[in-house]
């Protein structure tokens, strides 16, 4: 049984320059609560959304892989000095880090040096889900094998896995020959308050377009009991997907942090990710190019 621990981020000094990044983590919630003990990384946190950040310019910046609580490593698995834990590189480059709960404690301890307690300032809660292009088909089924993820849905755009515990989702999108991991969904239960504190911060956000707030308008004309006051979401031009009962409150931020689409969202009777909002985002902005 896999579970997210922390999503693993790279900047390229060559492309991105560090300390911005380390301006904009602190900006949107995030302290640095801890150094590997080589140097090579450092831990970031606000709540219980956990980013281990590395610096090489041998990789591109942006998400460089995925840590999980796991009893078992994929195949091909070898020991990361850095972290002390199971490292598999996979066909798109991307690393996927496991190590068992029960010793994780013991193992970061020996492996990091504790700085900070961890940003409450912005009320986001934990990561939600990323959206994965891949060129190989064959991974999905190799990462959901591997991880113990089970496929939930399958369309003609994306097919979506979600973790045993269904916290953490992949959409796939199959449908490209690039390789990256360019879209973040974060999870909140107050998106007003999120995205209050980014705008005035500076980080801007994508408006919504005509054409989706005329679909919008037909979700209230429908059902204007069930879902969120119309006020509300016109006043912070927010997304809504989904139906009546079962839907999701977002609000995107393209490149919140360099080459990383994050989008905020706020669920109501909602599991995981809503493909009719991802897509909607990915054709009204494009993907970046990583």
């Amino acid at each position: 049984m896999s579970e997210l621990n922390f999503i693993k981020y790279n900047v390229n000094d060559k492309s991105d320059i560090t300390e911005d990044l380390v301006i904009r983590l602190k900006n949107i919630g995030f302290e640095i609560i801890s150094e590997s003990k080589d140097y090579k990384v450092t831990m970031w946190a606000c709540n219980q959304c956990i980013m281990l950040v590395s610096r090489d310019n041998n990789l591109p910046t942006g998400i460089s892989g995925f840590g999980f609580n796991s009893p078992n490593a994929p195949d091909g698995s070898t020991h990361c000095n850095t972290t002390g834990m199971n490292k598999l590189v996979n066909k798109n480059g991307h690393e996927i880090l496991t190590y068992p709960i029960e010793s994780f404690k013991d193992n970061y301890d020996n492996h990091f040096t504790t700085m900070n307690a961890a940003g409450v300032d912005v009320p986001i809660e934990y990561f939600a889900g990323v959206v994965y292009s891949t060129s190989n088909k064959e991974y999905v089924n190799e990462f959901n094998e591997s991880l113990n993820f089970r496929t939930v849905k399958k369309t003609d755009d994306y097919t979506t896995s979600v973790c045993p515990q269904n916290r953490f989702s992949v959409m796939w999108n199959t449908n490209t020959q690039e390789n990256k991991i360019d879209t973040l969904v974060i999870k909140t239960n107050d998106i007003v308050d999120v995205v209050s504190k980014y705008v005035a911060r500076g980080f801007e956000t994508s408006d919504i377009s005509e054409e989706r707030l005329r679909e919008i308008d037909k979700k209230y004309k429908k059902d204007p009991q069930e879902l969120p006051p119309r006020h509300v979401i016109k006043g912070w031009d927010l997304n809504i997907g989904g139906k009546a009962k079962s839907y999701v409150l977002e609000k995107s931020f393209p490149e919140l942090l360099p080459k990383l689409n994050v989008i905020v969202s706020q669920r109501h009777n909602h599991n995981g990710l809503n493909e009719e909002s991802i897509k909607y985002y990915e054709n009204e902005y494009g993907s970046l190019t990583i």
